[in-house]
């Protein structure tokens, strides 16, 4: 199982160079806005040194890696939601994501014209998580009304505590504040099912120049204290810089980036970071020839993951096995764990935990 991302900024911030760079596609990035006009959508396979360690005990004949489905949506701008620069299609293409990446100009380049004339990344993000509030309060209005009548009328399909939610909701878009920047408790799968766009975790990409790896410049730092402020995970990453440097080998690419202070890819710590935001957690699966790493949300039990491997295994399972990774390493694998009294058998209630080994057993 993986999980999805979209990339969302105003246009020319470089979110498509971006997306280029994490999945090392080939996606138009062109100096005009809206050069994208569908999404860009592709696979990333998530950096995991433990399937290597996992992999040098039980000598798997394949390696499955968990992975990020990245969608590149083209670039928001003032009045969006209300279907300015095509904007109720790009709105309706965050909706279906788990997290938003939002790229945010930083660099000043003459020859790439910024959209509103002015590199100012404090204001480019405000104006781009106003049109997602915008949005939502226009859903979340249109729902209001319909549960008000429906509570009129005496309808089943609506309730009270709905219309509590709802009302709080609206309360909070009206002041500009985005969702997931609240304390309102709410359900992701329902925000999900109702489009709610600021109830969704995300992450600011500040898009630097060359200039800023050592020293960041004055719209870097004002970003960053924005982000600060806000609890906003704010990362800096000098997209065209890595992107020249992604076409060298590991070790050269490793050592060109380390020649000018970046010690680890802007992009790896990317992926890292909307793993940590969605609240993932990650387990292994050594079944015969095969190691398979899975994403599940933490709090998961046993039988979710067995659904998640197969539908026939959640439904004859039996128990699991289920062995620490420290653990394996440490007795070179599940036999070894065992004899150590280092396996743990378990029912389906069972919470895993980040890092667990498993053996499902079923019928």
């Amino acid at each position: 199982m993986g999980f999805n991302c979209g990339i969302v900024g105003l246009p020319n911030t470089g979110k498509s160079t971006l997306f280029n760079l994490v999945t090392k596609a080939n996606a138009p990035a062109e100096n005009y806005p809206f050069c994208t006009i569908d999404p860009n959508i592709g696979i990333v396979t998530v950096p995991d040194d433990n399937l290597s360690k996992i992999a040098g005990i039980i000598k798997p004949d394949k390696i499955t890696p968990t992975t990020l489905k990245l969608f590149d949506i083209a670039g928001l701008v003032k009045g969006a939601y209300k279907g300015e620069g095509l904007g109720n299609q790009f709105l309706g293409q965050i909706r279906g994501v788990d997290a938003i990446i939002h790229v945010v100009r930083c660099f000043q380049n003459t020859n790439i014209a910024h959209v509103y004339n002015e590199i100012n990344p404090v204001g480019d993000i405000e104006i781009i998580l106003t049109e997602l509030v915008m949005a939502d309060l226009e859903i979340v209005s249109r729902r209001l009304d319909s549960v008000r009548k429906g509570l009129r009328l005496g309808r089943k399909d609506t309730t009270t505590a709905e219309l509590d939610l709802l009302e709080a909701l609206h309360n909070a878009l009206s002041n500009g504040q985005c969702i997931i920047d609240t304390d309102i408790s709410s359900d992701q799968t329902l925000m999900k099912a109702w489009g709610i766009l600021t109830a969704k975790p995300y992450v600011v990409v500040a898009n630097i120049s060359e200039d800023d790896i050592n020293a960041a410049s004055t719209e870097f730092q004002a970003l960053l204290t924005w982000g600060e402020a806000r609890g906003i995970p704010v990362l800096p990453v000098c997209t065209k810089f890595e992107l020249e440097a992604s076409e060298l080998e590991d070790e050269e690419r490793r050592e060109f980036l380390e020649s000018v202070g970046i010690s680890q890819s802007g992009t790896e710590i990317l992926i890292s970071t909307c793993y940590a935001l969605l609240d993932l957690l990650t387990f292994y699966t050594p079944v015969g020839n095969v190691l398979t790493a899975w994403t599940l949300k933490r709090g998961s039990t046993m039988y979710e993951a067995a659904g998640l491997i197969h539908t026939d295994i959640q439904k004859g399972f039996i128990k699991a096995d289920v062995v620490a990774l420290p653990d394996f390493l440490a007795h070179r694998g599940l036999a070894g764990a065992k004899e150590a009294g280092a396996v743990l058998t378990e029912g389906k209630d069972f919470v895993l935990r980040d890092q667990d080994i498993v053996v499902i057993h079923f019928r």
